[in-house]
């Protein structure tokens, strides 16, 4: 496994340091490794921008030993340091690295630091080492203000590991976190830095090797990847010149109603354009006038409709007897929820023999008869944004949103599924790996973006890709091409079509290497 994109939680980080002793390292010369690398950081910062005075804030746990060991490197440098220290050093190592230093430059407490703005009006650079990677809730009042006045100074910010005041596995923040130009981080970055709001606050972050070597299989059940270009054109079959479309798949669409019938066409148009042989769409027969005139490309099964326009569960036969060829479907865009849809849901579940992508009202009809997963007989793929994997798990949003991970990992492993968890940075959580995406903007956050998601995946899926695989490179292309859209228009009027049919570039770019 390439582990250059390895991403870490912050318990998988302790276990690491826990291998890394096991293997001969200790935690001291890990926090050796670690200070030294940040006082090099600073005084490469401090040298670059012509800058001198240098403030560090250090916490009383082993953050802010790496902070003294930072400040050691400094001071046997001849650079000018000032410490505002935020309690006495708890541990064995933070004490033992703050007797270097005490006696050696200025030391002041944060309550006196506070009534003592000239002290961050002359520092030119500041570095925030209070809280590390296990912080969780809120900062204390008085550091949230001494944090407020480093924002608002001239001073360029770095942040030792990770901002005090976010959390490293969900994302979230405290009020007052610290908000950094850059973030040096140890080993590998942390999950939570990479996910909004908290990626804000991290800026730029630079990852320092401190000792710690690839004990892959040590860390954890599941191992997180941060996906880029190269990692999703790794995902691309070949397509070969001399081929046809019954080579590369079918996909059953099992989208829309009266009331949604949008949905199908931007899922089932997103699919046409993913590579796939065959796009066949499930709807009524009054429909298929419509919708042939606007996709032609596609083909059709007419499916009953109850009076009121949706699906039913006597649409199930037609559904599965489509699904024999297929190599993927996606169930639920504009669907529904209603008795018939419900039962219809429950049903292909049950019967399905080729893989199937659910999203949207697919997953609330699922969300009420959750265990019918257990009798599944296939693949799936379920693609819930924070409130529907909050339905999924019984649980409410706000939850959901303080660990996205743990939640999706929760249904991934309990039901045996993929779980593509959307937000402004995804998670797909399969067998073992999850990969983190984030390649999203403004112009996505628009009806029709699901839509278009899920019948990509689809079309993915039905090529043969893993399911996993197929999620993370959908959601690069579509991403990826919303951007691009970004660069000449504006993201207010970019629509799922307009991205659509910029598909067929983005794809060529990854197949010719063209990513910037």
């Amino acid at each position: 496994m390439d582990l250059k994109n390895l991403v870490l939680t912050p318990p998988q980080m302790r276990t690491a340091e826990l291998a890394a002793s096991a293997h001969g390292v200790s935690v001291s010369k890990l926090m050796d490794n670690a200070g030294e690398a940040l006082g090099r950081r600073i005084l490469y910062a401090a040298q670059q921008m012509m800058k001198k005075n240098i403030l560090l804030i250090c916490g009383s746990g082993n953050n802010g030993g790496d902070g003294y060991v930072a400040a050691d490197f400094l001071l046997a440098s001849a650079a000018s340091v000032t410490i505002v220290t935020c309690g006495l050093p708890k541990t064995d190592l933070a004490k033992a690295a703050f007797a270097k230093v005490t006696g050696r430059c200025e030391m002041i407490t944060l309550e006196d630091a506070v009534e003592k703005p000239e002290l961050i009006d002359h520092a030119e650079i500041i570095v925030d080492c209070v809280f590390g990677i296990g912080f969780r809730g809120e900062l204390p009042h008085e550091l949230q203000r001494f944090f407020m006045r480093c924002t608002l100074s001239s001073a360029y910010l770095i942040a030792c590991d990770c901002p005090s005041g976010i959390n490293c596995l969900s994302g979230r923040i405290s009020p007052g976190a610290f908000e950094a130009h850059e973030t040096l981080t140890f080993h590998k970055p942390k999950l939570g830095m990479l996910m909004s709001p908290a990626k804000e606050h991290c800026g730029r972050i630079e990852v320092a090797d401190i000792g710690i070597g690839d004990y892959i299989d040590e860390y954890a059940k599941v191992t997180i990847m941060r996906t880029d270009a190269e990692l999703a054109a790794s995902f691309l079959p070949y397509r070969l010149e001399d081929s046809h479309k019954g080579i590369y798949g079918r996909v059953v669409m099992v989208c829309g109603s009266f009331t949604y019938p949008g949905a199908a066409l931007i899922a089932s148009e997103a699919a046409l354009r993913s590579g796939v042989g065959i796009v066949n769409l499930c709807t009524h027969i009054k429909a298929v006038g419509g919708a042939a005139e606007r996709m032609p490309e596609c083909t059709y099964t007419p499916v009953d409709f109850d009076e009121k326009g949706f699906m039913t569960e006597k649409a199930a036969d037609a559904i599965l007897k489509s699904m024999e060829r297929a190599g993927a479907a996606v169930i639920g865009c504009g669907l529904g929820k209603t008795e018939g849809t419900e039962k219809l849901v429950c049903e292909l579940v049950r019967r399905a023999k080729c893989p199937l992508i659910i999203d949207a009202d697919g997953i609330n009809c699922l969300s009420a008869h959750i265990d019918v997963l257990k009798e599944k007989q296939t693949e799936i793929i379920l693609t819930p944004h924070p409130a529907e994997l909050a339905r999924l798990c019984g649980t409410d949003t706000a939850s959901v949103t303080q660990d996205m991970f743990g939640h999706a990992c929760e249904i991934a492993e309990q039901y045996s599924v993929t779980v593509h968890a959307k937000n402004t940075q995804t998670l797909t959580v399969g067998y073992n790996t999850c990969y983190i995406t984030d390649f999203g903007c403004s112009a996505l956050a628009k009806g029709g973006s699901g839509d278009m998601l899920a019948g990509l995946i689809g079309g993915l899926m039905a090529q043969g890709i893993a399911s996993d695989r197929a999620c993370v490179l959908a959601d690069y292309i579509m991403g990826t091409s919303a951007r691009a859209l970004c660069k000449e228009l504006s993201p207010r009027g970019v629509l799922s079509g307009d991205i659509i049919k910029r598909f067929p570039r983005t794809f060529y770019e990854l197949e010719h290497g063209l990513w910037s």
